[in-house]
């Protein structure tokens, strides 16, 4: 699972060296971390990111079906729509916030979207299976708090979102869709978090064996 880990360390370093480049440029609590793709200088670094988020994800669902940890067919199956989606988003541009939606635009953000609405739902379906065998329960309760917490997050996140497009926004739907920004890196904190919950479940399952 070390290109796993690698692909999701990348994406972290990559995220973080977004935030403090581009601090003065993207607001972290009104823009979306897509955003960073329309800085000047920051485009590449963003799809750097991304790729290495997506390869690091495709590394682990290989990984998972090598190691027929018994996570079921439905867990599988999502994780595989996850590394789909980051990698749509990664190839579409987003649209600049408050500018006419462009056919690229609406793929990167409904491939996100679904992306992002996904992974709870692994992270459930897995740990309702891990929790099931001998010594998991305290992995498995742990991946189950991280994807309800991611599950609330993606909430907050689409409430937020549809906020912001909004065709009669009003002072509260304006008030809740300038936090988009700080609800999408909330969700995608947690999120890495469960891809690495997962990634070490994975691993421990070969250890196991």
């Amino acid at each position: 699972m070390a290109a796993a880990h690698t692909g999701l360390a990348g994406s972290l370093i990559g995220v973080t060296a977004l935030h403090i480049g581009w601090a003065k440029q993207v607001d972290t609590v009104r823009h979306a971390v897509s955003d960073y793709a329309l800085s000047k200088g920051a485009d590449r670094i963003f799809a750097g990111t991304v790729a290495s988020l997506a390869a690091g994800s495709a590394a682990l669902l290989a990984g998972l079906l090598k190691s027929k940890a018994p996570v079921g067919a439905s867990a599988t199956t999502l994780l595989g729509a996850w590394c789909g989606g980051m990698a749509l988003t990664g190839i579409f541009r987003t649209d600049p916030l408050g500018g006419a939606p462009t056919p690229a635009g609406l793929t990167h953000r409904y491939a996100a979207g679904g992306a992002i609405a996904t992974l709870p739902a692994v992270g459930l379906l897995s740990a309702r299976r891990l929790r099931q065998l001998p010594g998991w329960e305290r992995k498995a309760q742990a991946m189950r708090l991280t994807s309800w917490a991611s599950a609330a997050g993606c909430l907050g996140f689409f409430t937020a979102h549809l906020c912001v497009t909004a065709a009669r926004p009003t002072p509260a739907t304006r008030a809740v869709g300038n936090l988009l920004g700080l609800t999408e890196r909330v969700t995608l904190a947690l999120e890495l978090a469960l891809l690495f919950q997962l990634t070490n479940a994975v691993q421990a399952s070969r250890n196991e064996r």
